[in-house]
C-alpha cells in the first residue's frame, strides 16, 4: 500500500524533513555539551602529544628506534609531571593556607604604612571602609565557600580535577605511541586523489602546532622560575603560589606575561610601595626581553600570525573554554589560516 500524497512530496514533507532535522541539530547539540568535560580533556590530552612529539622525531633522527624515541619521552613526561607534582602541591597547599591566614593581617599591615595613611587622607578616608570590607570578607571561610558552591561541590570539583589529570596523563601516552597509527588512518578516510595534500597540509599543521606548545611551555617555564627568583630576592611573600599561578598564566599568547606582570606587582604592595616598583620595573623588563629575545628565538617562526588575530583568538577561545580555550587559541588560529592559505585561496584562484 503506498503512503498519502502528502507524505511524499509538497510543503508536509519539506516541513516534515526541516523538523528531523532540527530535532536532531539540538539532539547532537545536547549530546556535546554533556560531553563537554570529556571533550575538553580528550583536546588538551592531543595538544599536549603534539607538544611532545617534535622530541620523538628529534631522537629518531639521533639514531633512537621509534619504540625507543616513543619510550623515551613517555619515561620523561611521567618522570617531569610526577617531580612537578611531588615538588609543587606540598609547597602550593602550604603557601595557600599561609595566604589565607596572613590576608587580614597584611591587610591591617597596608593601612599603617604611611604611602596608604597619605593616600587616605587625600581622598577623606574613603579607602579605609573598602580595605575593612575586603579584609572582613577574605578572612571569612563562608566566602569561600560559597564562591566554590559549598564544600561538598568543592571536593567533587578537586576529586574531579584529580581524575581529570590521571585522565589527560594516561590519554597523552596514548596518543604519542600511536599518533602514527592514528595519522595513517584518518588519512586513509581522504580519497586517494586529495591523500598527498591533505597529508602534507596535517604534517605542516602538526609540526608546527608542535613545536609552539613546546617552545610556548619553555618560555613559561622561564617566566615562572624567573617570577619565584625575583620575588624571592625582594623578600615578597608567596613567591611559590606566585611562581607556580605564573606558568599557566605566561602560555597565554601575547597577554599572559603582561597579566602575571599586575598580578606580582599588586602582591608586592603587601611588602611596601618601594618593593611593588621595584618588582614592577624589573618584571617589565623581563617581559620585554621575552618579546624581543626569547620568544623569537624559542618559539621561532613555527606559528607566524598577527598579534591582532592572536588577541581576538584569545578572547574568543577564552569565552568558550576558559583559561584552556586562551592557551590552545594561537595554534587552532594559526591552522585555520594555514588552511585558508594552502586549500581554500588556491581554489579561489582556480574559480
Amino acid at each position: 500500500m503506498n503512503p498519502p500524497a502528502f507524505l511524499t512530496g509538497g510543503p508536509f514533507r519539506v516541513g516534515f524533513v526541516a523538523t528531523l532535522g532540527v530535532l536532531l541539530a539540538l539532539l547532537l547539540g545536547a549530546a556535546v555539551a554533556s560531553l563537554s568535560t570529556a571533550l575538553t580533556l580528550i583536546f588538551v590530552a592531543f595538544f599536549v602529544c603534539l607538544g611532545l612529539y617534535p622530541t620523538v622525531q628529534w631522537l629518531e633522527r639521533r639514531k633512537f628506534s621509534r619504540s625507543g624515541a616513543v619510550l623515551t619521552v613517555i619515561a620523561g613526561f611521567i618522570v617531569v609531571v610526577a617531580l612537578l607534582l611531588w615538588l609543587v602541591i606540598p609547597i602550593v597547599v602550604d603557601q595557600l593556607t599561609q595566604l589565607f591566614t596572613y590576608l587580614p593581617k597584611g591587610f591591617d599591615d597596608v593601612e599603617n604604612q604611611q604611602w596608604f595613611i597619605d593616600t587616605n587622607a587625600s581622598f577623606g578616608g574613603a579607602l579605609t571602609p573598602v580595605v575593612d570590607w575586603i579584609s572582613t570578607s577574605v578572612s571569612d571561610p563562608n566566602l569561600w565557600l560559597t564562591v566554590g558552591g559549598g564544600a561538598l561541590k568543592v571536593g567533587a570539583g578537586v576529586i574531579n580535577g584529580v581524575f581529570g589529570v590521571i585522565f589527560v596523563i594516561a590519554l597523552t601516552i596514548y596518543f604519542v605511541a600511536g599518533l602514527e597509527t592514528i595519522k595513517t588512518s584518518l588519512y586513509a578516510l581522504v580519497p586517494l586523489s586529495k591523500r598527498p595534500g591533505v597529508m602534507e597540509l596535517g604534517e605542516t599543521i602538526m609540526e608546527s602546532v608542535g613545536k609552539y606548545l613546546g617552545g610556548m611551555v619553555i618560555l613559561a617555564a622561564i617566566n615562572a622560575v624567573f617570577t619565584f627568583i625575583l620575588l624571592t630576592a625582594a623578600g615578597v611573600p608567596f613567591a611559590p603560589v606566585l611562581a607556580a599561578l605564573a606558568f599557566p598564566i605566561t602560555l597565554i599568547p601575547l597577554v599572559g606575561s603582561v597579566i602575571n606582570l599586575i598580578i606580582v606587582t599588586m602582591v608586592s604592595l603587601f611588602a611596601s610601595p618601594g618593593t611593588a616598583l621595584v618588582v614592577g620595573l624589573v618584571m617589565l623588563v623581563y617581559v620585554q626581553f621575552e618579546a624581543y629575545f626569547l620568544t623569537p628565538r624559542i618559539v621561532g617562526k613555527a606559528i607566524s600570525i598577527p598579534g591582532s588575530l592572536v588577541l581576538i583568538g584569545a578572547m574568543i577561545g577564552g569565552t568558550l573554554l576558559g583559561l584552556l580555550g586562551a592557551l590552545i587559541a594561537c595554534p587552532v588560529t594559526a591552522s585555520v589560516l594555514l588552511i585558508i592559505k594552502k586549500v581554500v585561496v588556491p581554489r579561489q584562484n582556480l574559480a
